[in-house]
């Protein structure tokens, strides 16, 4: 009977550890809701990528020796999420519209964008969502391509635009290398 006590003292104990674990980023002002993409998984390719503020700053005093500059970068920042996603022609009329409806979501909340691409199989899109002091609080990239894949990106947190090609680097996000600091619109 002791024993069963001490597991499920122990078991509530890991519960509240996990649940801790899970904050609510939705008053963030960098943050974006995607919605629900689970319709969007028809292929085997789906990968979902979530950092969040404590394994975040975990990475970054483990970096500091290694590379000062991506420690700082990390340092700020309090989420990543990535949702990518193989197209194929079951999905690429429902990720094309969940793009459409993502953009236009932040087009109404006053999100900047700096770059757009576009062509007959691919597109691209870069936010920005600046704080009162004029820092960037909060980066979305949205890219579609017909022909391979789609992913959406969400970071929050004090962003460098040019330190932002390093994190695509070091954690492999799809489309950041597009951001590299440039402000460049694109291709309309």
């Amino acid at each position: 009977m002791k024993n069963l006590i001490k597991l499920s003292v122990i078991m509530l104990m890991l519960t509240a550890v996990l649940y801790a674990q899970k904050k609510d980023y939705s008053g963030e002002p960098g943050f974006i809701e995607f919605g629900d993409l689970t319709s969007l998984e028809t292929t085997e390719m789906v990968t979902e990528v979530i950092l969040e503020e404590h394994l975040l700053k975990m990475v970054s005093k483990l970096t500091t020796s290694e590379d000062m500059e991506l420690s700082e970068l990390i340092g700020g920042l309090k989420l990543i999420r990535v949702n990518a996603f193989e197209v194929n022609e079951e999905n690429a009329s429902k990720i094309s519209d969940k793009v459409k409806e993502v953009d236009s979501k932040l087009m109404a909340r006053n999100w900047d964008r700096i770059v757009r691409t576009r062509s007959n199989n691919e597109s691209a899109n870069v936010y920005i969502k600046t704080g009162a002091d004029d820092s960037i609080v909060g980066l979305v990239v949205t890219a579609f391509d017909s022909n391979g894949e789609a992913a959406f990106v969400n970071i929050v947190g004090k962003i460098d635009l040019e330190a932002i090609g390093k994190l695509s680097q070091k954690f492999d996000i799809p489309s950041l290398q597009k951001v590299n600091g440039s402000k460049d619109s694109g291709n309309e």
